[in-house]
């Protein structure tokens, strides 16, 4: 399933199939879908229709049914769709920005990919629990001593 954003549905209007629909951008066929697995319908009379609240409070249910807390000592597997412990506890940080980063290893019990989002801060106590490395950062050419001779500048 797709992560719908529950927000985009006005609680006090009332929609039917093709203006629920219209407002994630998905078939009609995908909305009876969701009234089939539980979303409640107001179905007395045609057009059949769908409250906002409940359909906020179904996609928000929906949503938080498919996630899983990690334990500090765990990763998310890719394939498993579980939270594991990396293979050997080794784990590599990767930044993605100044104050947050992601850990990643491989799965201990399908050598898949894990991961886990973690903040900057946070990084010396997830040290203490993996075996953890940092990538070395590439330095930049114009930072050298030394210029580089096969330049195209003429002085």
């Amino acid at each position: 399933m797709a992560n719908y954003n529950p927000n985009l549905v006005k609680i006090n209007r009332s929609y039917s199939f093709e203006e629920l629909a219209a407002v994630f951008g998905v078939h009609k066929n995908t909305v009876s879908v969701w009234v089939k697995s539980g979303l409640p319908c107001l179905n007395e009379r045609r057009p059949f229709l769908i409250l906002g609240v409940d359909a906020r409070a179904y996609l928000k249910e929906r949503r938080g049914r498919k996630k899983q807390k990690c334990k500090p000592d765990e990763l998310f597997c890719m394939r498993c769709k579980a939270p594991t412990k990396p293979a050997e506890s080794f784990v590599e940080y990767l930044p993605l920005s100044a104050t947050k980063g992601r850990l990643t290893g491989f799965c201990g019990r399908c050598e898949c990919v894990v991961n886990k989002f973690i903040r900057y801060d946070s990084l010396e106590r997830y040290s203490v629990l993996f075996d953890l490395s940092k990538p070395k950062g590439l330095g930049r050419v114009n930072d050298s001593n030394n210029p580089l001779l096969n330049s195209d500048f003429k002085k």
